[in-house]
């Protein structure tokens, strides 16, 4: 028998800036199906066995489909190195809310607005546990706005938490300024049964406080938001020290720069904003190489209440990044070689557009993880349609013997604005105070008050 090529269609993702194209797959004609399905796999999985130890500028061409664009072109000029590895753990959400997962299907839809909502009354449900969308037709128009409500309710299933999260500027050189402080945050739906806050008046569906403790110069600067379910807009309060007031500012200032950083409120986990507030499309998949920062399970012993104090595989500040090896020519805020490593996950790729004419930004890019609905990387164009300001995130893998872990949460999320060279980066610390899956009793409601907040930033 002859044997003839055929060409399986590849995907094309269109949107932003030019096309990302997966990688061909060609089969021989008289492959069986179960043939061709071992080839696929081998396609998807085989590469990471034949990676090299360094992608840098000298090789990216060869691996440009597994970078994505803006790290690509980080790499082309020389600015960051990407160590390809292996990690000894499945990074994976548990079992117990995957299974919660499952008996939500067909539940729930997403209406005219962009709100989710339950499909048998229409209205905005209070507490939802588990993929709220476990089977996500890709053809459907609110493919993307699904995907983005699973990526919320893998966050939403920590509770609440308490956590150091220092904010450092990088330029050039090195560290330029920092600020440091507690970030407390309560989610009051994505709570698994006998966790849920059953009193919520106001229809908030999460509280955000952030106290800045260090520098003095800086100490009592701090913010408190309030996201509600419904169409209402999000109600964001600071508190200046200068004048010992709180100011209560509008719903766009989430898209301001960070006390005059590199990134900005909505860009906390890759995305805390209003979901209602964009436009989403689903517009293909890739599998891409994606940062880890250890590459074994890190144990966690969890509190009777079953809380958690999560550790994170490094001893100082943040992750080894670029300005503190010796010698180092590329970027100074890129992670150092040795300090990541980079694995292949198939993503969805979905875009976002804000439908308020005041907010900062304009086209974002998500590559969202098709299996944990982690955002790896985001991708963000001014309004002029100009390539600005990319983030990544490098995270570790922290299990209890319950099952709980940490994924959604990071070590590390880098905000780089490329036209000004620049980036800063918010990373977690190992610290006594941090906690992960606070119940209601350890922080709640009412905490978040105003008269909390201006209590705690005196």
């Amino acid at each position: 028998m002859t044997e003839k090529k055929i060409s399986i269609t590849t995907i094309k993702v269109k949107g932003g800036k030019g096309e990302m194209k997966r990688m061909k797959i060609w089969k021989f004609f008289g492959l069986s199906l179960c043939s061709l399905f071992i080839l696929l796999l081998w396609s998807s999985i085989g590469q990471a066995m034949d990676l090299p130890k360094v992608i840098d500028k000298t090789n990216c061409a060869q691996y440009k489909e597994l970078l994505v664009p803006a790290l690509y072109r980080a790499v082309e000029r020389g600015g960051f190195v990407v160590t390809p590895g292996k990690i000894n753990f499945t990074y994976k959400l548990p079992d117990s809310f995957i299974a919660a997962g499952k008996k939500n299907a067909g539940k729930f839809d997403i209406n005219s607005e962009g709100d989710l909502v339950e499909k048998s009354t229409g209205k905005i449900p209070i507490n939802i546990y588990g993929f709220p969308f476990p089977n996500i037709d890709l053809k459907d128009a609110n493919a993307g706005r699904k995907m983005i409500s699973n990526f919320n309710y893998k966050v939403y299933r920590f509770m609440a938490s308490a956590m150091k999260r220092p904010f450092t500027w990088i330029n050039t050189s090195g560290i330029e300024r920092y600020v440091d402080g507690l970030d407390y945050r309560l989610y009051m739906s994505g709570r698994p049964p006998g966790q849920e806050i059953t009193k919520n008046p106001s229809m908030v569906r999460d509280y955000h406080l952030s106290c800045v403790l260090d520098p003095m110069s800086m100490k009592g600067t701090n913010t408190l938001d309030y996201v509600f379910y419904d169409k209402r807009d999000d109600v964001n309060y600071a508190y200046v020290p200068a004048i010992r007031r709180i100011r209560q500012t509008g719903s766009t200032t989430r898209s301001d720069p960070y006390m005059g950083s590199d990134g900005w409120l909505d860009l906390n986990f890759m995305w805390c904003g209003k979901d209602r507030s964009m436009k989403w499309k689903y517009v293909g998949e890739k599998t891409i190489l994606v940062g880890f920062t250890y590459p074994d399970t890190i144990h966690i012993q969890e509190n009777p209440d079953g809380s958690y104090i999560p550790k994170y595989p490094y001893t100082g500040r943040f992750i080894k990044l670029g300005f503190q090896v010796p010698g180092w020519k590329g970027d100074a805020w890129a992670p150092a070689p040795d300090a990541v490593i980079y694995v292949p996950r198939k993503v969805w790729v979905v875009e976002q557009v804000p439908k308020d004419p005041y907010y900062n930004w304009g086209l974002h890019v998500n590559y969202i993880d098709q299996e944990t609905y982690t955002i790896w990387y985001k991708e963000i164009y001014d309004k002029s349609g100009a390539f600005r300001t990319w983030c990544s995130m490098y995270v570790s893998y922290s299990e209890t013997p319950s099952g709980n872990n940490n994924v959604g949460d990071f070590d590390l999320t880098i905000y780089l604005d490329e036209k000004n060279h620049h980036a800063s980066i918010s990373h977690s610390i190992n610290d006594p105070r941090n906690i992960f899956y606070a119940p209601a009793s350890r922080i709640a409601p009412d905490f978040f008050t105003v008269n909390n907040f201006l209590m705690l930033s005196k």
